[in-house]
């Protein structure tokens, strides 16, 4: 049984979700799917009215397009990365520059590949093998401390500057700027969330659910982590060693959590 669906939770402290998240399959051919979660700009105002333009513009774009194109992931990520420019400018037009904004990771999956596309710091993966692997890149100010710096993944959450991103849709005509991989179909399951899940839970967690949990209740059990369970964070020593920064310790239930998953 394939599993295609959504999970949002607003948390414990917001008292609005600014998140959207949506998974579609094509009227045309239901083997090709679309998965996408938009996380609104936390700090500018209404980022809930800018996620949900994105996403569910972008839902109406897929539902609409041949489907001759879009078993072309090539082609659609040319079509699709022009369209998300149109939303962009719509944004910057309407409500001005440096107002609201979102990220955006959104995936296509066709019979053979799949097309995943990022802006910001909501992230994809794919479970291949039992493996949890990353396929995007955080567009964020502290990405560069994983990549280059020696500091661990799950040990970005710590820093002050963790919600500085460096990509999105709507903020500025700059920082629309997508990431783009095209992958093989030979995965087990794709998950799309938001940073309200990967800022609490680590990556060893979330492939701990992905085993040992019915496909059904993953994506639930990982939103309920998120929001619900203390984590008993830490911030680690070789930080407060090698950075002179304030670390602050994410809490249960800040931020909202969402996510999107397709399990075969």
């Amino acid at each position: 049984m394939e599993i295609l669906e959504t999970k949002t939770d607003v948390g414990l402290i917001r008292e609005k979700n600014e998140d959207a998240a949506i998974v579609e399959r094509h009227p045309e051919n239901p083997n090709i799917k679309l998965l996408l979660v938009a996380d609104g700009m936390g700090g500018k105002n209404n980022g809930q009215l800018a996620a949900n333009y994105v996403a569910y513009s972008i839902q109406k774009w897929f539902l609409n397009k041949e489907v001759e194109i879009l078993l072309d992931p090539e082609k659609t990520s040319q079509l699709l990365k022009r369209y998300i420019k149109v939303l962009n400018t719509n944004l910057l037009k309407k409500y001005g520059k440096d107002n609201l904004g979102t990220t955006l990771t959104l995936a296509i999956v066709g019979p053979r590949k799949t097309l995943i596309l990022n802006a910001g710091d909501s992230r994809a993966y794919v479970v291949k093998k039992k493996e949890l692997l990353q396929v995007t890149e955080d567009d964020s100010e502290v990405w560069m401390y994983f990549k280059y710096g020696g500091v661990k993944k799950d040990d970005l959450r710590y820093f002050p500057t963790n919600n500085v991103i460096t990509a999105c849709v709507g903020i500025c005509n700059e920082l629309c700027n997508l990431s783009e991989k095209i992958i093989s179909n030979r995965y087990e399951m794709l998950l799309l969330v938001t940073d309200g899940i990967t800022d609490m839970i680590t990556d060893k967690k979330i492939k701990s659910i992905t085993r040992k949990v019915k496909k059904e209740n993953v994506l639930q059990t990982i939103v309920n982590e998120a929001v619900g369970k203390d984590q008993n964070l830490k911030v680690p020593k070789y930080l407060r060693r090698r950075y002179k920064y304030r670390f602050i310790v994410p809490f249960k239930g800040r931020d909202n959590a969402t996510g999107a998953i397709y399990i075969k």
